[in-house]
């Protein structure tokens, strides 16, 4: 018996070890905050030869006994190849907090589109997605064909193309290091004119293979304004028929989908509002006098490669003359506005910032949530959530 104990001991502790790790290394799942359960359903969306995948995500009643999954293995494969990791390292086959056809809340409910990063993939803020959801939002979360790491269309998957996101050794630095430089300039602007001169020059030095793929992303998102009175009248099957508001549409994304929510609400009549999380706003959206309300929200400890940028106030120039707000979130880096900002570990490769990510998760959602009720509802207004710094424009005031 001793020498059972012998063998036995070791082994629990082992065993013990590793689950513990794992659950570390475990990112958490999102945990909604609103009254509501929240619904789910996929499709895609074509006019012409155009088409864009969409993750619908909606205010439900009831739950369903099928759920998407947080990482999928199709998904997941792109995730380890992208990022030079094990695909088993990636995939997570947990239950997302949604639920699979469920039947929407009665009532015509706000929308709220949201664009990804560039290279990235439609739930990658899955925490806010779904925290918008139960809030009484109808989410809709684009795949672009070509860019994001997966879209489907029916069945069929299509991936990132090689050329998107995919840098020579050495490239990727020189292009950061221009960045922080650019987010400097910008941070100093004191007038519109002075923005606009930074801003072109950083567009043709940093931004420039990325800027040729931004009308791709635009017409995506012409095409699912356009195909939304079919997802309300049933045209197009879903889940969400007869649920939207159609006069009530927002916009919010990360980084290059930030800069795209910034520009549909510059440039689309149809939009209201935007909150860009950590995102550029391009010299080629700013439209005079736009009608819409405008937030940008930034990070101010991204070391990235090495190399420490600053992106805090950068558009600050765009949030006055559109009576915008601005948050600054203390300790964040560009990827804490996204779901990898719930593996802490990556803290210790440069691409999470010190702040906790709990609290960073916590104030992302509020604010978001604030934003879009201050905004499409007239309910509340913004606040300087825990471990922001607010700015409010006020050209009257």
């Amino acid at each position: 018996m001793k020498r059972l104990w012998f063998i036995a001991i070791p082994l629990i502790l082992i065993v013990g070890g590793a689950l513990l790790i794992l659950n570390i290394l475990q990112p958490a799942l999102p945990d909604p905050t609103g009254q509501h359960l929240v619904g789910y359903q996929r499709t895609h969306l074509q006019q012409g030869d155009r088409w864009a995948d969409v993750q619908i995500f909606y205010p439900a009643t009831e739950a369903t006994d099928q759920q998407p999954k947080a990482m999928p293995k199709t998904l997941a494969a792109q995730m380890a190849k992208s990022f030079g990791m094990p695909e088993a390292a990636m995939q997570d086959d947990r239950p997302l907090p949604a639920y699979i056809g469920a039947k929407a809340v009665a009532g015509a409910h706000p929308v709220l589109i949201f664009n990804h990063g560039h290279g990235m993939y439609a739930n990658q803020n899955s925490h806010q997605v779904i925290e918008l959801a139960s809030h009484g939002y109808v989410v809709i979360a684009i795949s672009h064909p070509g860019h994001s790491l997966v879209s489907y269309k029916g069945d069929k998957a299509v991936f990132k193309a090689e050329d998107i996101a995919n840098y020579a050794p050495g490239e990727a630095e020189i292009l950061l290091a221009r960045q922080a430089e650019g987010y400097d300039q910008l941070r100093e602007a004191a007038t519109i004119d002075e923005w606009t001169t930074a801003m072109a020059a950083l567009e043709t030095d940093a931004f420039g293979e990325i800027s040729g793929q931004f009308q791709d992303w635009i017409d995506n998102n012409k095409l699912v304004l356009n195909k939304a009175p079919d997802l309300q009248s049933g045209t197009v099957p879903t889940t969400v028929a007869g649920a939207l508001d159609l006069d009530k549409i927002g916009y919010f994304g990360h980084s290059f989908g930030g800069a795209v929510a910034t520009h549909m609400n510059m440039r689309d009549d149809r939009v209201s509002a935007s909150y860009s999380l950590d995102g550029p706003a391009f010299t080629w959206s700013i439209a005079d006098a736009p009608n819409g309300a405008f937030c940008f929200a930034y990070g101010n400890a991204n070391n990235q490669a090495g190399i420490k940028s600053d992106m805090s106030w950068v558009n600050q120039q765009i949030a006055k003359s559109t009576n915008g707000c601005e948050l600054v979130f203390d300790g964040a880096a560009h990827m804490n506005f996204s779901d990898l900002n719930e593996i802490s570990f990556l803290k210790f490769f440069g691409m999470l910032g010190p702040v906790d990510h709990q609290v960073m998760r916590n104030s992302l959602n509020h604010s978001l949530v604030e934003f879009f009720n201050s905004t499409l509802r007239n309910q509340g207004e913004m606040t300087e959530v825990e471990g922001t710094t607010l700015v409010q424009h006020d050209l009257k005031g």
